[in-house]
């Protein structure tokens, strides 16, 4: 599971005993793509670039993301939904390859779809057969690469509608009492918190958050339909005890 909502590139390293030498990479770009259900902009291109000196293989595979309350994403194969070619490749050093993404879900989404592209060094070991034969053993450390890039299926005329479904204070594991609010996005169209007030009130005290005051809110993203819950520092000169809020975002 993945946190929050952006891309990423992930490794996993295998160490073996003896002389290393380097590993293998590629670049994989861009990083974020809009997709329409329908026209030309249903098939985007990406580009993958083997800037190392030996050959690689890539996967790209598409998944469905959906997100839970706290914004941990949970991935499902979406191998239906979209057209890869080519889905597997070998690289030589220094190629270039361009994969093309075609759209084939529903033509008409009412909302904002999400999902992820992963391209993904696979874990194959290409021999040279020219190469000579080590006369003793020798170790290696071996990353194996995996991007992660962001994909919106997004058809016209969607738009995020976020509204504020509860505040209160909430005593974590640590002991610490935190300002649990829960959101809403009842909108067709990612909402991204970016421009936002929330205004609390508790024992005739007044405090104004604002992106800048609450970082653990900013630029976070609710999907359609989806709550997202978000446990704030206690704002400073509020006291600890039940409390009213009113929400303002601004698309």
């Amino acid at each position: 599971m993945f946190r929050h909502f952006s891309s990423a590139l992930t490794l996993t390293t295998c160490l073996l005993l003896g002389t290393a030498r380097p590993s293998l990479a590629f670049q994989f770009n861009p990083l974020s793509q809009v997709f329409t259900p329908t026209g030309s902009e249903a098939t985007q291109s990406y580009e993958i670039v083997n800037d190392t000196d030996e050959p690689i293989a890539v996967e790209v595979s598409v998944v469905l993301s959906e997100m839970d309350l706290t914004g941990d994403e949970n991935f499902t194969p979406a191998e239906d939904d979209f057209l890869v070619y080519p889905p597997q490749m070998i690289l030589a050093p220094d190629e270039i390859q361009m994969v093309r993404v075609t759209w084939l879900g529903d033509p008409t989404p009412t909302q904002e779809l999400t999902y992820r592209l992963i391209a993904e060094q696979l874990p194959i070991h290409l021999v040279n057969p020219e190469a000579p034969i080590p006369n003793e053993p020798r170790g290696e450390i071996k990353l194996s690469f995996r991007y992660i890039s962001s994909v919106f299926i997004r058809p016209q005329n969607v738009a995020p509608d976020v509204s504020l479904v509860s505040v209160e204070p909430t005593v974590i594991d640590s002991g610490e009492t935190k300002l649990s609010v829960v959101l809403e996005n009842q909108g067709n169209g990612n909402a991204r918190l970016s421009d936002w007030q929330l205004e609390v009130v508790g024992q005739g005290q007044t405090v104004q958050l604002t992106p800048a005051l609450a970082k653990e809110m900013n630029s976070r993203v609710i999907l359609p339909g989806q709550q997202r819950q978000f446990d704030l520092p206690w704002p400073e000169g509020l006291p600890i005890g039940d409390v009213m809020a009113t929400f303002q975002f601004e698309n």
